[in-house]
């Protein structure tokens, strides 16, 4: 057990996620290796966390995903 780090897990619904790159509403989101989602417009089984429900612009940040049956 852990006691350092708290992670957190979401089954399905809208939820915070953290990314990393431009983000646009209705993108896919995977997994980017670095604990972070970007948008992919060729998502690879395994890899997808859920669609984005807003924009995002910048380098790093937090939006609303949703999460479950796309």
């Amino acid at each position: 057990v852990c006691d350092t780090h708290t992670v957190a897990v979401a089954l399905t619904g809208r939820v915070p996620c953290q990314v990393t790159g431009a983000v646009r509403k209705g993108d896919m989101m995977v997994a980017d290796g670095n604990g972070k989602a970007t948008a992919s417009s060729t998502p690879r089984i395994g890899t997808v966390i859920g669609k984005a429900l807003e924009d995002f612009e910048g380098d790093d940040g937090v939006i609303e995903v949703v999460v479950g049956r796309l």
